[in-house]
C-alpha cells in the first residue's frame, strides 16, 4: 500500500517561455516567441493529466505584390489535453516525462487576405512532448527545465496542415 502512496503535492501549474519554429509546408512565418500555461495532476505516482494552453504571437506573416503589402498580424493558439509519464531521477530531486494527446488549434488573422488564403481558421489535431526538470528547493515545490512539443493540426476541413515544433524554458509550481 506504502508503494502506491501519493505526493502530498499532485497539482502543478507551470509557466513557459520560448521559441516555436514552423516546420510544416504551410504558412504563416517561420519562427515566433511563444507563451504558455499549464496545469497537471498526478492520477498515478507516474501519471500526470494535463491540459494547458501555448501561444505564439508576432508571426510576421507578410505578402507583397505590385499594388500591395499585407502585414497580417496573425498568431496560433494552441489547447493540449492529454496524458504524461513522469520518470523521477536522483531521489525525486529530478525528473523526465514525456506524453501526449488531443489539441485544438486556432489560427487568428488581424488583416484577412482572401486572394493569399490567409483567413482565421481553426480545428483539431494531437501533440508530443518530452523533457526534464528540476527541483530548486528542499521541499520540491518550485521547479525548472525545459520541455519540447510538436503540435500538429489538420484545419481549414483538412485542406491545411500546421506542424510547429517549441522548446520552452519552464517555471512550474507544486501543491
Amino acid at each position: 500500500m506504502c508503494a502506491l502512496g501519493q505526493p502530498d503535492m499532485r497539482s502543478t501549474v507551470t509557466l513557459s517561455a520560448g521559441l516555436a519554429h514552423n516546420v510544416g509546408p504551410t504558412c504563416c512565418g517561420e519562427s515566433a516567441p511563444s507563451l504558455a500555461a499549464s496545469y497537471a495532476y498526478r492520477i498515478l505516482s507516474h501519471l500526470d493529466l494535463e491540459a494547458g494552453v501555448d501561444a505564439t504571437t508576432l508571426l510576421g506573416t507578410e505578402i507583397r505584390g505590385a499594388n500591395y503589402d499585407i502585414k497580417a498580424n496573425d498568431r496560433f493558439t494552441w489547447v493540449p489535453f492529454g496524458l504524461k509519464g513522469v520518470l523521477p531521477l536522483r531521489h525525486g530531486r529530478a525528473e523526465a516525462f514525456a506524453g501526449g494527446g488531443g489539441l485544438y488549434e486556432r489560427y487568428s488573422v488581424g488583416t484577412p487576405f482572401l486572394g493569399a488564403g490567409l483567413v482565421s481558421r481553426d480545428g483539431w489535431g494531437a501533440y508530443v512532448s518530452g523533457g526534464v526538470t528540476l527541483a530548486v528547493d528542499r521541499r520540491h515545490r518550485f521547479w525548472l527545465g525545459g520541455s519540447t512539443h510538436l503540435f500538429f493540426a489538420n484545419t481549414n476541413s483538412g485542406y491545411t496542415h500546421d506542424r510547429w515544433f517549441i522548446a520552452n524554458l519552464d517555471f512550474g509550481i507544486r501543491f
